[in-house]
Formats: C-alpha cells, sequence, structure tokens
C-alpha cells in the first residue's frame, strides 16, 4: 500500500527537540527517559522509557488507574515475558505490542525471554480517564505482523495503534471495546536522506521518539536518544507534523493523543485525579484485590 500526503501543506511546527537522559536500573539494564514539563505536553501520555534489559529486573510489581505498555522494536535482539495477576504468561517477540491496561489494579512482572539477548524496545505510559480508572484491568496483545504498514512519502510507516495514514486500515487494538484510552502509535522508517508528512488531528498532542539513524531538524543533525516535541494540541490548525532523515535514514515511533484534560496525581506506579485515588490503589493492593504474583527469579 502506498499512500501520497498533500505536500503542499503546512507542517506543524516543532517546539522542542530534548535530549532523553540515561538512567541505570543496574550494570546491564538502562533506560532512555522521556518525562515533559508541563506535562500536559504530551497529554494523554505520561512518560516514555527507551529501554534495553539484557538480564532479568522487573520483579512483581503493580499499576493503577494508567495503563503501562510494552513496544519492541522490530530489531530487538530478544524478546519479553510478561506475566501478570490475572493468569497471563506472555512473550512479546520483536515488533510486538503488549498493552496493560491496568484500571483498578493488576500485578506484572517483566524479564528477558532469553536471559542474555537485550530485549530492546519503549515502555509507554498513558493515562486513563477519570470515569475509567476504576475499569477492570485488560490485557491488549497485537503481534507486528497483524499492524497495517504502507508507504507514505520516502517512509514505511506501521500502525501500532490507530490508524495507517491516509487509509482505512488501522491496528486491531482499535476494534476492542475495552480499549479505554485511543491514542496513535506509529512505527515510522524515514528513506536515507528522504521526508515524510503524517497526518495527525490538531486537537492531539504528538511527539517522536528517536530510535536509530539521523534526524534533521533545521540545520543539524542529531543521531542520538532525543524526544520531538510539535506545538501542542490546539495551537496550531496545521493537521500534519513533518520528520526528515539524513544520509543514515531515519528510525523513530511517532505517538499522538487527545488531550484528557484532567488533574494528574502520580505516586510511583498508580496514576490517580486525587490522593484519594492513589490511597484506594495502594489499599487495593495490600488487600490483595489486585491479584497474587510470585516473582520467577530473585536479584540475588
Amino acid at each position: 500500500m502506498t499512500t501520497d500526503i498533500d505536500q503542499q501543506a503546512a507542517a506543524r511546527a516543532i517546539a522542542r527537540v530534548s535530549e532523553m537522559p540515561h538512567h541505570a536500573f543496574d550494570a546491564k539494564t538502562f533506560a532512555h527517559m522521556l518525562r515533559v514539563e508541563p506535562a500536559a505536553l504530551i497529554d494523554p501520555f505520561l512518560g516514555i522509557d527507551a529501554f534495553n534489559m539484557p538480564e532479568c529486573f522487573f520483579l512483581p510489581h503493580p499499576h493503577g488507574g494508567m495503563s503501562a505498555i510494552t513496544l519492541l522494536f522490530s530489531d530487538s535482539p530478544g524478546g519479553v515475558r510478561n506475566r501478570d495477576s490475572m493468569g497471563d504468561d506472555s512473550i512479546i517477540e520483536a515488533g510486538d505490542l503488549h498493552w496493560t491496561q491496568a484500571g483498578k489494579g493488576i500485578i506484572h512482572e517483566e524479564t528477558p525471554s532469553v536471559i542474555g539477548q537485550p530485549a530492546v524496545g519503549l515502555q509507554i505510559f498513558v493515562n486513563m480517564a477519570k470515569q475509567k480508572k476504576y475499569m477492570d484491568a485488560a490485557v491488549f496483545k497485537v503481534k507486528r505482523d497483524a499492524m497495517p504498514a504502507g508507504r507514505v512519502d520516502d517512509a514505511t510507516v506501521v500502525a501500532v495503534a490507530g490508524s495507517l495514514p491516509g487509509s482505512t486500515a488501522h491496528s486491531p487494538i482499535d476494534d476492542d471495546p475495552r480499549w479505554a484510552t485511543h491514542v496513535g502509535i506509529l512505527d515510522v522508517t524515514v528513506d536515507a536522506n528522504g521526508q515524510v508528512r503524517l497526518p495527525v488531528p490538531v486537537d492531539h498532542n504528538v511527539f517522536f521518539i528517536w530510535h536509530a539513524g539521523d534526524l534533521v531538524v533545521g540545520d543539524q543533525t542529531v543521531s542520538q536518544p532525543v524526544s520531538v516535541l510539535w506545538a501542542g494540541a490546539n495551537q496550531s490548525e496545521v493537521p500534519f507534523v513533518q520528520l526528515h532523515a539524513g544520509a543514515a535514514g531515519l528510525r523513530g515511533v511517532l505517538f499522538h493523543g487527545k488531550p484528557l484534560n484532567e488533574p494528574v496525581f502520580p505516586h510511583g506506579p498508580f496514576t490517580g485525579n486525587t490522593k484519594q485515588d492513589i490511597v484506594n490503589y495502594i489499599q487495593a493492593y495490600q488487600d490483595g484485590a489486585m491479584g497474587e504474583l510470585n516473582a520467577s527469579f530473585s536479584r540475588g
């Protein structure tokens, strides 16, 4: 499938290009993290961790009031084993999406599927609206070969969540009525020295996470972990964003979503609208209402 986007249309202005700080979890496991102030600039997203996990690290831990999502890059050397308190035990392979929608609470554990083969991808945190924060937890899985893909300008685009630009084709996650926070997630690979314009609703926030290659912004070329934020929702009537690649091409993930515009009260793995929400999630976890999950490994 090849899609042509209007090349005469203006592109939404880039508001910020930010380095993603390196955070070491241990001697081998690390992430480059996106946390934005003010947080409203990426609402309904809460943050992104671009991770490299070669060995076991994330013991069973709870979530509530938000979604914790794993998207492995298609060139990830290894996979992720995700176990949860609802009884799911899944292997997330290269290119796959695994969306844990916590709602009123769930416990999960994340480890490499094969110890020593690094799992490389994105951990994505997405908020849930106030009226949905106490839904039953749900898990959505999308295999890479089920995601629609096509050519747009000088790029290959894969619809991880949401619709393929210029097409009615969409990710299977869109069809599940339990999916609470509808967003667009596009895996984008731009040809060497190419460019692509991607349509985004004017009432959505939009940003891009670099994975590999050369990102050209003005007269600068970036070849390192960065995030690109465009002008915020409703700050522009321009329905397109544009990416330019350098000589090495460009690979990354574009995110867009309609802001919830609600108070955000975060506390560790929980995200509420108020302090009382956090108290409720902690109590539910302590009372066993989020289920139980025994660890599959020990750190020693």
